[in-house]
């Protein structure tokens, strides 16, 4: 007979890379909603993804928040982990997504003044705690005697990810600021430029360290394959933020002209179709040698696919090159097809409880 999973259970074992499921999910919302411009059907899903994506993130704050405090031993242990402590940040980098959703998406449920206000709440959180995790992880990691290679993996890169998604909130900020309080719009464009800096460098600094683990030691266990996909994170919502901040620093007087900077953009979105077939290379090395065992690290197939799709219709309706434009609904549809799976295997492993607390072997008598 099974046991029962207890809340305080499911709190003492809560993982934070529960909140990559708002990341993905906020992602997939926006995808279809930019998408619904000429798949109008598009536009209803968009808009239950949304609200989904409202009550996930509602339903994991209780779980992320009460470990601080009744677990926070347990806590610790993540913290000092140099592959978990990075999943912390995906907390408010959820709340950063969320709030884009509801600028591209709850416009046309909620006022505009409820939006930006809440907009406003969650980019500050945003930048507070992508400061401080991004800073801690780094320390955290440098203080470790030794770093194994079965450590260093792809998801090092979520915490510059937390720096340069800032932007992708803060520049809808800065249009809407710039109507009534020019002084404060200019504040939210420094900062998302500030944060767009630390984490574009750390992402530049850390593939070195990255790219040399896999080339110099054994590949790892298939469990790990998502991981490998978040190298489309900084790359995707990098070629966005940048986009987004040419516009912005333009609106604010920083800039007199965006061409510059929408160039870097595209240069650094086609270096994700580099990464791209990679990552498509090595999940098919994986599944034809067995198979990818599902795991919460699942969800590392999804935010980093979906900011890609988004930056690809970016610059395609930049550009209006029509190859672009059928590259991104390849991509759309690969990132439909992997959401589901990936939310249906996670509702099944919450149900039986796979998910929630850590399984141990059975013991043969």
């Amino acid at each position: 007979m099974k046991e029962k999973i207890s809340l305080n259970d499911v709190v003492r074992h809560f993982s934070p890379a529960w909140y990559a499921s708002v990341m993905g999910t906020g992602g997939l919302a926006n995808v279809l909603y930019m998408l619904s411009g000429k798949m109008a059907f598009l536009k209803p899903l968009s808009v239950i993804i949304f609200w989904l994506n409202v009550i996930l993130f509602l339903l994991l704050v209780g779980p992320w928040t009460a470990r601080w405090f009744l677990h926070f031993d347990k806590l610790k242990d993540d913290l000092r982990h140099p592959v978990m402590s990075n999943f912390f940040v995906t907390m408010p980098v959820g709340g950063l997504i969320l709030g884009t959703n509801f600028f591209i998406i709850g416009k046309d449920f909620f006022n505009m003044s409820f939006v930006v206000f809440l907009g406003t709440i969650l980019w500050a959180y945003g930048v507070l705690l992508a400061l401080i995790f991004g800073v801690f992880v780094t320390y955290n990691m440098m203080l470790m005697d030794e770093v194994s290679p079965e450590l260093t993996n792809n998801s090092w890169y979520i915490t510059p990810v937390a720096s340069i998604v800032i932007p992708l909130l803060g520049n809808q900020l800065v249009k809407a600021y710039a109507k009534k309080s020019i002084g404060v719009a200019q504040i939210v464009n420094l900062t998302d430029i500030v944060f767009f800096g630390i984490g574009l460098f750390l992402f530049i600094i850390l593939s070195s360290i990255i790219l040399n683990r896999f080339i110099n030691h054994k590949m790892p266990h298939a469990m790990a394959t998502p991981t490998f996909w978040i190298i489309l994170g900084p790359i995707g919502v990098g070629t966005l933020s940048l986009m987004g901040i040419a516009d912005a620093s333009k609106l604010v007087g920083l800039i007199t002209t965006t061409d510059s900077l929408k160039m870097l953009s595209l240069i650094l979105w086609g270096f994700g179709i580099w990464a791209f077939v990679l990552t498509i290379a090595i999940t098919v090395k994986y599944l034809r040698e067995g198979g990818i065992p599902f795991s919460l690290s699942w969800w590392a197939f999804i935010f980093p696919l979906s900011a890609y799709t988004l930056s690809s219709f970016n610059v395609y309706m930049y550009v209006k090159l029509q190859i672009v434009y059928w590259y991104t609904l390849l991509l759309a549809a690969l990132l439909i097809v992997l959401w589901i799976s990936t939310f249906i295997k996670s509702l099944v492993g919450t149900f039986n409880g796979k998910l929630l607390v850590p399984q141990e072997p059975k013991n043969k008598k």
